[in-house]
């Protein structure tokens, strides 16, 4: 007992000789005498100038406590002469008795005013690199004689400070971290104002959460992420939030995983799941997202975007998006897809193999939708083209889309409306890649009918060239030509076909380079806007010397068979072989349409049959042949009867009507004189 007594006295006359001798610094040290020795200390090790302009105060129990401000830190050599660091007041704490055991303890360290100013020289190098060193030691041997060890700290306080990286700034920055130790959840509250370039709206972010670190395994753990504030890319601010119930990191394992997160921005909500894998390395993405319904128009106002303006003002209503997306090596997926546009559902999956060129695979279904809907009203194009320079085409051309366009996918459509054309069962397979874009196979059932088409774009030089070749085989044309071109110039049902080029993509200047080749054949149809048998009996009664027919036009040609093709250059079609057959009713002719200002200068001849054919193929028997001129517009023919056609085979008729006689004659003249 006497020796633990003895032991005792010695051990408490050693704490408080010790805490004679702390007392004796207190009292007789002044730290502001070391302010040079400090700041060539830092100089030398740095490379940076340590600026005290501030008091220092040292305190010795129970803490170690040294506060200082103002102070700054300068840049390193080949930066501005602004601070890299400055601090109003700045206070650190170290338990005393643990650290006689030579055990670590910090307490709460507090900032005040601090402002950082990371930037980046012309050679691209950060005033915040080779920190610690003057250059002398190799950044590897520093970075390896480093420690992971977690210390055991306090606290954190930091308030009124400022962080700054080039233009980008976070202002009114406020910061309290927990108790911070291994393995055990530190609290983290975090605000402050993030401006993302000179003259931009800040903003605001408010966030907490909850880490467990354990640095010794590689692990960490974000538990009760909530983080969310206001920005205002329009006119008003709007809230935006991120939530994160938990997510684990393992760094050994290179893995990360969030089984939960919300997002929300403005009206918009999507919810969803993550997880990675080799995410120092190569990261390998994956998960899943649900956007909930959303009125798009609205919420594209709010982010400050201006909606379009659309033929349909009701559209852009509700959108929504769910499925799974993936992320590795420069390239994105996205599979299961349903995205819902107002009535419209799209499903399938898409690829961006390359997120550098944007090379994309895709495999997507729309079950229906109304593209006309969703184009710009016809006052704003005609707007447009009124406003285009003199001597240009008034509808732009795509520009050099087609010249990077790298896809290759295919999309099915079960009902579409695009240009006042119905289509259904549409099937698209495209192919594009260095400036040559292929169309093919395209099919589709249109108008009782089907169509097959083959498009080419060819891209690769200047001017670009559209080859087109489609087959229209028992489409009713009146449907077609009424929805299409708002025209009721033709009906009937039969076959078109199209093997055209043109060396443009835009507006007149296509219709300008277009060649190649046309043909209909259709049935049991009419020609609106040219009644032929009114413009006929106009005829005949001239022949005859007979006055107008009463009556009116009806305004419609009627034909059985109406069979034409056309042979086109530079927007001009010219055929030859015009042929019209109806019951007592025979049209051939030849003639040019262009297409560019739509001018019809058209020759027919009209044959008006006694009585019709009795056999298919037979001729019939004649009544007259009338040659028509037909010009004008396609929107606005006009029908005239050629009067010198007419005149000459008048003549000619005259003259094989008295031709006999008039042999006759000449016989018996021959006849006397050779007696």
């Amino acid at each position: 007992m006497r020796a633990l007594r003895i032991a005792g006295l010695i051990l408490g006359g050693l704490i408080v000789l010790v805490v004679i001798l702390l007392l004796a610094v207190r009292l007789f040290v002044d730290p502001n005498d070391y302010k040079d020795r400090i700041a060539q200390t830092v100089k030398s090790s740095t490379g940076r100038e340590l600026t005290l302009s501030g008091p220092i105060k040292l305190s010795v129990f129970p803490w170690l406590a040294l506060e200082i401000g103002p102070a700054s830190l300068g840049n390193p050599p080949g930066f501005s002469n602004e601070p890299f660091a400055a601090v109003k007041h700045a206070a650190f704490r170290v338990k005393l008795l643990p650290l006689l055991r030579k055990q670590l303890e910090i307490g709460k360290v507090e900032i005040d005013g601090l402002d950082l100013r990371l930037r980046k020289n012309a050679a691209g190098k950060g005033n915040w690199q080779d920190f610690g060193s003057n250059g002398s030691q190799p950044a590897t041997a520093r970075a390896n004689s480093s420690s992971a060890a977690l210390p055991d700290l306090a606290g954190v306080t930091i308030k009124d400070s400022r962080l700054s990286y080039q233009d980008m700034v976070a202002d009114n920055v406020s910061l309290e971290l927990g108790h911070l130790t291994a393995r055990e959840p530190v609290p983290l509250k975090l605000h402050l104002d993030a401006i993302t370039s000179p003259g931009a709206k800040p903003i605001n972010i408010d966030g907490q959460l909850a880490a467990t670190l354990d640095p010794d395994r590689k692990r960490y753990q974000i538990a009760s992420l909530d983080i969310g504030g206001t920005l205002t890319p329009g006119a008003e601010p709007i809230s935006w939030k991120l939530a994160v119930p938990e997510m684990n990191i393992d760094l050994d394992a290179q893995t990360v995983d969030a089984p939960r997160f919300a997002a929300q921005l403005a009206a918009a909500h999507l919810e969803g799941g993550l997880q990675g894998k080799k995410v120092l390395d190569a990261p390998d993405l994956s998960g899943t997202f649900k956007l909930a319904p959303v009125a798009l128009r609205g919420l594209m106002a709010k982010l400050g975007m201006q909606p379009p303006v659309t033929r349909d003002p009701q559209v852009l209503a509700n959108f929504a998006a769910q499925g799974h997306f993936a992320y590795h090596t420069n390239a994105a997926a996205a599979d299961n897809l349903d995205i819902q546009l107002d009535d419209s559902h799209l499903r399938g999956k898409l690829d961006i193999v390359n997120l550098t060129t944007k090379a994309t695979r895709f495999d997507l279904g729309i079950d229906r939708i109304n593209m006309d809907r969703y184009r710009s009203p016809p006052e704003q194009a005609s707007a447009k083209a009124a406003s285009a320079p003199a001597g240009k085409p008034s509808e732009a051309a795509p520009g050099d889309i087609f010249k990077t366009l790298d896809v290759n996918g295919m999309l099915k459509i079960g009902a579409v409306t695009v240009g006042g054309m119905n289509l259904s069962q549409v099937l698209v397979t495209v192919a594009a890649q260095n400036g040559l874009t292929h169309i093919a196979p395209a099919k589709a059932k249109l108008y009782g009918g089907d169509y097959s088409g083959d498009i080419t774009i060819d891209d690769r030089n200047a001017p670009p060239t559209l080859q087109l070749d489609q087959n229209m085989t028992g489409i009713d044309v009146a449907q077609l030509t009424k929805d299409v071109a708002k025209s009721q110039r033709m009906s009937g049902r039969g076959t078109v076909t199209t093997h055209l080029t043109a060396h443009s993509l835009a507006g007149d200047q296509l219709l300008k380079t277009l060649g190649g080749h046309v043909a209909a054949n259709l049935d049991n149809g009419a020609i609106e806007g040219i009644d032929l048998w009114f413009e006929i009996n106009r005829a005949m009664a001239l022949i005859q010397k007979q006055g107008l027919p009463s009556g009116s036009s009806s305004g419609r040609t009627k034909f059985d068979v109406f069979k034409a093709s056309a042979d086109l250059n530079n927007g001009v079609a010219t055929s030859h072989d015009l042929n019209i057959v109806s019951q007592n009713l025979r049209v051939t002719g030849q003639g040019t349409i262009n297409l560019v200002n739509e001018a019809l200068d058209y020759q027919v001849k009209t044959t008006v049959l006694k009585e019709a054919p009795t056999a298919p193929g037979a001729a019939g028997k004649t009544l007259a042949d009338i040659p028509l001129n037909i010009t004008g517009t396609l929107t606005n023919p006009t029908v005239r009867p050629d009067v010198q056609q007419m005149a000459k085979a008048r003549v000619q008729q005259e003259i094989d009507k008295h031709k006999d006689e008039l042999q006759q004659k000449l016989m018996d003249k021959l006849k006397g004189i050779l007696k």
